[in-house]
C-alpha cells in the first residue's frame, strides 16, 4: 500500500529537529535535537500532552526510553539529569487519536521489551522494567496498532532501535564532530573504591585506580578520533583531579612532565610510557594522581561513553 509521509523541517535544516506524519495515521514524530529549545517552544502545545519517547545517541549506540503525560515538563527534567543523549523522538497521537496515560504507559512496555530484544541499542539507562498496564481490549488493540505506526515512522527517520540486524552493532570510530560528553552519575561511591581494588573496562582486563583512567581516555580516542586537544581538555577537566588540581589531567608538556624527578618530584605524574595523539596532532600524556576521592567523575565519563565497568575487590 502506497503511503504519503510529510516532514516538516525546522529552519529548513535537513541535520536539524524535524516533524515527521503521514496521511490517515495515529502517530505523530517529532525528531528534536537536544539543543534545540526554539523548536520545543514552537510546538509548546502539542508537546504538553501524553507521549511515548526515546532519548538516544547515534554514535554511542545508548538511548532511554521513557513515557509521560506531559513531555514538554519531562524533557526539562532530562536536560538537567541525562548527559548522554544528543537526540530525542516523541511519539504523540494526532489530534483524533490522543493518548492516554494507560495507552503510553503500554506503549514504553512495548518499545522497551522490542529493542531489548533486537539488542540494537544500549539500554542501561532504563534502570528499571516498564510493567505492563491492565487495558481493555479495543484500548489495548489501538495502542499495539499505534506502535506498528512507532517503528514505522522510526526507519523512516533513519533510527534502526526497533529493528533486528544480523550484525553486530557497533560504535563507529569516525565520526564528524566529537560530542559534548559530561561525566554522569555512576552507582558506586568512593567508599565502595575504598583499598586496593581492579577495574574491567568493558568485560576486559584489570585495571587501578590509576590505570583505569588511562584506558578511559584511550576508550575516547577510539570512538572520537578527530576529538582536538581543546575538546580532549574540556572533557577531561582540570578539575577532576580535585586536591591535585595544581597539575593538568592532559598534560600536552610531554618533555617537562618526563623529567618531574629532575624537577625535584619525588614522584612521576603522568604515564610518561604511554604518549597520545589528538585528533589535531599534539602529543600529550595523562596524569597518574587518581585515588577514590576523584575518580569518580572519570568514571562517569566512561559510563557517558556507553562503556560499561566493573569493580573487583
Amino acid at each position: 500500500m502506497a503511503r504519503t509521509i510529510y516532514t516538516y523541517l525546522h529552519n529548513d535544516d535537513l541535520n536539524g529537529s524535524r516533524y515527521i506524519s503521514m496521511d490517515d495515521c495515529m502517530c505523530e514524530l517529532y525528531d528534536i535535537k537536544r539543543d534545540d529549545s526554539k523548536f520545543m517552544q514552537d510546538f509548546n502545545d502539542k508537546l504538553q500532552k501524553p507521549a511515548l519517547y526515546i532519548l538516544m545517541n547515534a554514535a554511542t549506540r545508548k538511548a532511554y526510553i521513557g513515557e509521560t503525560d506531559d513531555f514538554i515538563k519531562r524533557i526539562n527534567q532530562h536536560l538537567i539529569k541525562k548527559d548522554f543523549w544528543n537526540e530525542v523522538f516523541v511519539f504523540l497521537g494526532s489530534n483524533e487519536a490522543a493518548l492516554s496515560k494507560t495507552e503510553v504507559q503500554y506503549l514504553e512496555y512495548l518499545a522497551y521489551n522490542r529493542a531489548i530484544e533486537v539488542k540494537s541499542y544500549d539500554l542501561a539507562e532504563n534502570t528499571q522494567s516498564p510493567k505492563n498496564p491492565h487495558m481493555g481490549v479495543v484500548q489495548k488493540g489501538k495502542a499495539d496498532k499505534f506502535f506498528s505506526y512507532v517503528r514505522f515512522l522510526s526507519k523512516f527517520a533513519g533510527n534502526d532501535i526497533f529493528e533486528s540486524s544480523t550484525k553486530t552493532v557497533v560504535a563507529s570510530p569516525i565520526v564528524l564532530n566529537t560530542p559534548k560528553v559530561r561525566p554522569v552519575d555512576i552507582q558506586c561511591t568512593s567508599d565502595d573504591l575504598k583499598g586496593r581494588v581492579l577495574f574491567s573496562l568493558n568485560g576486559n582486563g584489570k585495571y587501578n585506580k590509576r590505570e583505569i583512567v588511562l584506558a578511559i581516555v584511550k576508550q575516547f580516542l577510539k570512538l572520537y578520533p578527530t576529538a582536538t586537544l581543546s575538546e580532549l581538555k574540556s572533557t577531561f577537566r582540570r578539575e577532576f583531579l580535585g586536591r591535585f588540581a595544581q597539575f593538568d589531567f592532559i598534560q600536552e608538556d610531554v618533555e617537562t612532565a618526563k623529567k618531574w624527578k629532575e624537577l625535584g618530584e619525588d614522584h612521576v605524574h603522568y604515564f610518561i610510557n604511554d604518549v597520545l595523539r589528538s585528533g589535531d596532532g599534539v602529543d600529550f600524556v595523562v596524569c597518574v594522581e587518581w585515588d577514590r576521592t576523584n575518580i569518580i567523575k572519570v568514571l562517569g565519563i566512561a559510563k557517558a561513553m556507553g562503556c560499561t565497568f566493573e569493580v573487583i575487590k
